[in-house]
């Protein structure tokens, strides 16, 4: 989970907690040694030079573990202050859209009202959208545009307790894919939407939503993930440095909180499901750009690839920033995004 957004800036505070606690020891027994030298200068021996550097190593290892740990546990109560809180807003239509949406509404598995837009296919296939953790369905007009001039349809709604979408609290993803059961049970009734012609693509969490509802529901043919996040710690690739590590840990943590403060159940991690989707084909697309001590989209998302099996395809982006695609390289992303639909839709272009 994205819950240290500003890992750098924290280190450096550990760090310069740590050199303060060590300066502040050290400080303290130079003072000591030089009130007992001025009634007895006994110079310290090697294995006394030794024992001081350990004494402070270990005072300093305990210092820095201790303020990792506050800074862990600070953080990760604000982020889950925050993530679970209800980002409701007003969703309006904008003017200039270029093409007309049905406002439509439906409900979620366990009875919350979801609200979105319906626009019917030409070609029988149709795309879920799902968008970004605090937004709403307008962040995927963009995809939204580009499918519907290939003649796809779309179905695109508020994530729960997003926009105009009913729920008391967000989950990080963790209840969601019962909205896209209700979705699911939605389109049934369109009868010009072929049922063995429907896909889904996300940004983000709405990646990660799409890939948990096709793990799910196998009426969901292909799934296309931008920037998907992770759902339990388990789902963050192994460590390759000590921050990253403070990382993994700080998001075990944040899973055990996730449960008590909500009150549910975690879900299974992302990496014990994703291969339930094979044979239905699967896009992951990532920023290529390098984070500080975490590494790349890239690199996490290839871990995903590797528990997806051969139906998963890799697309790395490396001038485009998270969920940046669109921005970087909108030509070559929206024939992408089309052609993956149409080749596991067998959907003929002229």
């Amino acid at each position: 989970m994205d819950i240290l957004q500003n890992l750098w800036v924290e280190w450096l505070l550990m760090a310069g907690v740590f050199a303060l606690l060590i300066f502040i020891l050290r400080a303290r027994m130079k003072g000591r040694a030089g009130v007992s030298s001025k009634t007895e200068k006994v110079p310290l021996s090697f294995l006394g030079w030794v024992l001081y550097v350990l004494r402070l190593l270990g005072f300093g290892l305990a210092a820095f573990l201790l303020v990792s740990l506050a800074i862990m546990v600070y953080r990760n109560w604000i982020g889950l202050q925050a993530e679970t809180a209800p980002a409701p807003n007003q969703v309006e239509t904008p003017a200039d859209l270029p093409f007309e949406v049905e406002e439509v509404a439906f409900l979620s598995e366990d009875g919350l009202r979801i609200a979105g837009w319906y626009m019917p296919p030409e070609n029988g296939a149709l795309v879920i959208l799902l968008h970004g953790y605090g937004g709403n369905r307008t962040a995927m007009l963009w995809h939204a545009k580009q499918l519907t001039q290939a003649g796809y349809g779309v179905l695109m709604y508020d994530e729960r307790a997003s926009g105009e979408s009913e729920g008391e609290y967000r989950s990080y993803g963790w209840e969601d894919p019962r909205d896209v059961g209700g979705a699911l049970e939605f389109l049934k009734e369109k009868t010009n939407v072929d049922p063995g012609k429907i896909g889904i693509a996300g940004c983000s969490i709405g990646g990660q939503i799409a890939l948990q509802g096709a793990a799910y529901y196998p009426q969901i043919g292909a799934v296309w993930a931008d920037g998907a996040s992770t759902i339990r710690a388990q789902d963050i690739s192994k460590p390759t440095n000590p921050i990253y590590a403070l990382l993994v840990v700080a998001n075990y943590m944040l899973d055990w909180m996730y449960e008590v403060k909500l009150d549910i159940d975690a879900p299974t991690p992302m990496i014990e499901i994703i291969g339930d989707i094979a044979p239905r084909p699967i896009m992951l697309v990532g920023s290529g750009i390098p984070h500080p001590f975490t590494g790349s989209e890239g690199d996490h998302l290839e871990f995903y690839a590797r528990y997806a099996g051969e139906n998963a395809e890799l697309w790395v982006l490396p001038d485009a920033g998270h969920c940046g695609g669109p921005h970087a390289r909108p030509e070559e992303y929206a024939n992408r995004m089309v052609e993956f639909f149409d080749t596991a839709f067998d959907i003929p272009r002229r």
